[in-house]
């Protein structure tokens, strides 16, 4: 398309956009099909904008969409129009920056997923297509974004835009909230609250929410390969870090470790609760496992103040969360090296400088030698009872639940560490800290995690009871084309956003074990 003309005030925008959805909404009720008049008007708009707006951009494409659904048909092949309808977005958002060529995606999921939810018989064709936008997005994603356009709100006419897209399942009036859960089913509440917040919806986060409703919808796909449970999980593992690797973006990883702070994944129209519960696991070992440094300014990324302080003290209570349930699930000898890697990840000491570098601070308290979650979580709720903003709007909800379920972190109800990592010198082998080498897509550079079996590679003290939880080795592997070289890193080796971690070594904490709440 040719674009030369620069575009026009956004207000102008604005009103045209609200008219037309007013007139479609009309139409519609009418039982029209036919919207070949909205259609070449906003077709020659686009041809004329440098740059379209996300919101025009999707309106055109709705109306695309839902004239040629009408002519094909309930014979037509919903994958082969989902098809049709990611090239369009494609093409339409060929000059727009990164971040919005990601955001713009999010119809295509939503009706991919409604494919797979119908239960219609097409997995291997969907499948491939969501492979297809997986690489699509980690090449987008490889481009620097534009700061000022990764948090620019979007108009506000942008939830009677999902309206369009989901009137034939709600119909028009449908309650406040509603269409965002039918649009993205695989997000839950606490993420879909972001985007009807009174300032208005960030690019960038609706970018987060399509990148992660993509990972979720790949890794669910994966539950239907038929395969042994030994050999999904591995399957899993890989799909997950491999797309974390390649999607490096803050608002995907942040949207991922506040889902995991919830207590069921919205996964239930895709996955019964067996298999929620995998999926949940794996999620942890990327999440715990995984290495951040990519979000630094040293890789390009340049966050608004609080941003990566917040990102932390999320990754703080999703790392406590899992080590609360590898517990409960009696998967003991995984937890030790949980802590391990919390004690090698960059984010508790960035949390902790963050922390100690506000005005005041030094005479407040004094640097804490921390060697797991628990324990950095009960000195932030402490400065927090002090009058120190430590937590975020969402982080103090947990923390008022945490209390008025009576876990007083304070008292010490639930610890961890050493006890933990006297039993963990049992078991044949670790999980390792993961680091991500740069990489433009999945294809190449990439980083995955291998699980092996290490029965009989360590020797076994005798009279060890036999464990009842599987044990495996995450080993970085680099993709390199099609071939994968293994290679062992201990833990000291990962690299950190700012060297000189605050955080002990949790083998040295003999003073707390875990016990059940």
């Amino acid at each position: 398309m040719n674009r030369t003309t620069p575009n026009p005030n956004p207000d102008s925008f604005h009103t045209m956009l609200k008219e037309s959805i007013d007139r479609f909404f009309i139409e519609y009720r009418k039982g029209s099909t036919d919207f070949s008049n909205f259609t070449c008007i906003f077709s020659r708009l686009l041809q004329n904008l440098p740059d379209p707006p996300l919101e025009i951009v999707w309106f055109y494409a709705a109306l695309t969409f839902r004239t040629t659904e009408f002519t094909a048909g309930n014979s037509s092949n919903q994958v082969l129009l989902a098809k049709d309808l990611f090239q369009l977005l494609v093409s339409c958002s060929s000059s727009c920056n990164a971040v919005k060529k990601i955001a713009v995606l999010a119809p295509v999921i939503y009706e991919l997923h409604s494919a797979v939810s119908e239960g219609k018989n097409l997995t291997k064709e969907i499948e491939s297509l969501v492979e297809v936008i997986v690489s699509y997005i980690s090449i987008c994603s490889g481009s620097n974004f534009c700061e000022n356009e990764e948090f620019r709100a979007l108009d506000s006419c942008f939830m009677d835009l999902i309206r369009v897209w989901v009137v034939e399942k709600l119909g028009e009036s449908c309650k406040l909230g509603e269409e965002l859960r039918v649009f993205f089913p695989l997000v839950c509440d606490g993420i879909l609250e972001g985007i009807t917040d009174c300032e208005g919806c960030e690019v960038g986060y609706l970018a987060g929410i399509v990148m992660s409703h993509t990972f979720l919808l790949r890794l669910c796909l994966k539950f239907r390969l038929g395969i042994s449970r030994a050999e999904l999980e591995t399957e899993l593992r890989g799909s997950a870090i491999q797309t974390v690797t390649a999607f490096r973006s803050y608002h995907f990883i942040d949207t991922i470790l506040r889902m995991l702070l919830e207590p069921v994944l919205s996964v239930i129209s895709l996955l019964n609760s067996e298999e929620e519960f995998i999926l949940r696991e794996i999620l942890y070992d990327t999440a715990i496992m995984a290495e951040y440094s990519f979000l630094g300014p040293q890789k390009g990324n340049h966050l608004p103040d609080g941003r990566l302080k917040n990102l932390a003290t999320t990754w703080l209570f999703v790392a406590d969360s899992a080590i609360r349930f590898l517990w409960k699930n009696g998967k003991q000898t995984k937890v030790f090296s949980y802590v391990q890697a919390f004690t090698a990840s960059c984010l508790p000491s960035q949390l902790i400088k963050w922390i100690m570098s506000l005005p005041g601070m030094q005479s407040k308290t004094s640097t804490p030698n921390v060697s797991n979650p628990i324990a950095l979580i009960k000195w932030l709720m402490i400065l927090e009872d002090q009058g120190v903003r430590v937590f975020d709007t969402d982080i103090s909800k947990i923390c008022a639940k945490i209390k008025s379920d009576g876990k007083n972190l304070v008292e010490n109800n639930f610890s961890y560490g050493g006890n933990v990592g006297k039993g963990a010198e049992k078991v044949d082998s670790d999980l390792e800290m993961v680091d991500f080498d740069d990489t433009k897509s999945l294809g190449g550079g990439g980083v995955v995690l291998k699980a092996i079996e290490t029965n009989g590679t360590r020797k076994r003290k005798e009279g060890r009871k036999h464990e009842a939880d599987k044990q495996v080795k995450f080993v970085k592997c680099h993709l390199n084309g099609n071939s994968m070289k293994e290679k062992i890193l201990p833990l000291e080796d990962t690299d950190a956003l700012t060297s000189g971690s605050e955080v002990d070594d949790p083998a040295s904490d003999e003073n707390t074990e875990y016990m059940e709440p």
